[in-house]
């Protein structure tokens, strides 16, 4: 009696392990397999059913391969016409717009100026423009600045994206913003 308790127990061991076998995903039984050798031509063999099955023929992959392909030739067209013409245009005009391409940053810590003109708006801060075109706003209040014609002028980066205005052997300086 023992032994017929014992064998039906081991069969209905059985039928339950083949049904929950049958119950796992094709991947899980794959992933339970512990020789790594089985495992690993079980998920080829799945490899291999799944691309059977995909509905996309050779001709369409190929072609969707070379669109994606013509794709991303366009946009490399594109950003290396837009790196030549940032690559044209000096380290010295892009000075005090570094913030805005990231890239820039760091290329000149100080800039030598020529004054080519100066002026106060309404609430006293400094309009200043330079020889090569660039303008620049005093930002911050500093009290009396004195102007010499004959001295040398610098615009300097300060933290944070700061930036100095002030006269060499001075030392007096204003922090400044470029506004063109």
């Amino acid at each position: 009696m023992q032994k017929r308790a014992a064998l039906a127990c081991i069969a209905s061991s059985i039928v339950m392990t083949a049904s929950v076998a049958a119950q796992q995903t094709p991947l899980q039984r794959c992933a339970t397999i512990e020789d790594s050798l089985e495992r690993l031509v079980c998920y080829d063999q799945l490899a291999q059913k799944q691309a059977d099955k995909t509905s996309v023929s050779g001709k369409e992959r190929q072609a969707k391969g070379n669109n994606h392909g013509q794709q991303v030739a366009e946009q490399a067209r594109k950003k290396g016409q837009q790196k030549r013409s940032e690559n044209g245009k000096s380290s010295e005009q892009r000075f005090g717009l570094e913030h805005k391409n990231a890239k820039d940053m760091d290329e000149i810590e100080k800039l030598i100026v020529n004054v080519a003109s100066r002026r106060q708006d309404p609430y006293g801060n400094w309009i200043i423009t330079l020889d090569n075109g660039q303008v620049w706003k005093q930002t911050e209040s500093v009290g009396y600045f004195s102007w010499k014609e004959e001295d040398t002028y610098y615009i300097e980066r300060g933290a944070l994206n700061s930036f100095f205005f002030g006269r060499e052997g001075a030392n007096r300086r204003f922090r400044v913003t470029r506004v063109e």
